[in-house]
Parts: structure tokens; sequence; C-alpha cells
């Protein structure tokens, strides 16, 4: 139990520190100065908001935004067939075909998530999952080694 304990100050110490370091950036995305770059850029249905001509623009600003060591996290959503948008149809390949050709690499795919962890506005019921799925994938850059 005192190993508990001290894992629990330890983890409140952490958080805390990390909260004191956390920027949230509320802007023009492809505006972002890619001379700032971020450790975690996590993307929760943004991708499938955009129209799909400008795919390959984030792709690109996000390879440009994220620092060498860092990570992209990506709410893939919705997955399934869906005609228009936006939301736009979304899968893991798609992503894929966009980000590894500017240098990331799948590091986690988590591509069968339950019902309980899939993405939903807060209103929606979990019934609604049912028709669309979600997956969450953190990316890396590829070594250059």
């Amino acid at each position: 139990a005192a190993g508990e304990v001290l894992g629990h100050a330890h983890c409140a110490e952490a958080a805390a520190a990390a909260a004191s370091s956390v920027d949230v950036v509320c802007a023009d995305f492809f505006a972002l100065d890619a001379r700032v770059q971020y450790d975690l850029i996590w993307d929760c249905t943004f991708l499938c908001a955009l129209e799909p001509a400008a795919r390959g623009r984030w792709a690109e600003q996000m390879r440009a935004l994220l620092a060498p060591g860092g990570e992209l996290l990506t709410a893939v959503f919705p997955i399934g067939e869906r005609d228009g948008g936006p939301p736009f149809a979304m899968s893991v390949p798609l992503v894929r075909s966009l980000l590894e050709p500017v240098g990331f690499e799948a590091a986690v795919v988590r591509d069968n998530l339950p019902h309980e962890e899939q993405h939903r506005r807060p209103s929606d019921e979990l019934s609604s999952v049912r028709t669309r799925g979600t997956a969450l994938v953190s990316w890396r850059l590829r070594s250059t080694k």
C-alpha cells in the first residue's frame, strides 16, 4: 500500500508539472508558424471536417508542427461508408496514405475499440457508434538513422 500511495503522489506531481507546460492553441491550423513545434498534437476529428482537397496540406502541416521525438494522436472518425460531409468518411488506411509519405509511421493502432470508447458527442446515444466507428492511432516521425 505504501508503494501505491507513493505512486499516486508521483503521478500527481507529474500531472501538475505537465499541466504547467501545456499550451492550448486556438488559431487557424494552416497559418500556424512551423518554427514553433509541439511535442504532442491531438487531432480529435479535425481531419474529417476538412474538405478532401485540404488533406495533403493537413499532413504536411502536421509534419512541420511536430517536434522531433513528438507524437501525433489521431481519432480517426467516422469510419464507415458515408456520402458527403463534413464529417467526411475516414479510415486508418486513408490517414496512413496521407501521413506515411510525409515521414510518419504508426506506433500504435487501436482500431477495435469497445463501443464505450468510440467517439461520440455527449448527447449521442451509445448505440450511435454502431454505424460509425472510431480508431485511435499514435504516429511518430520515422527515424532517419
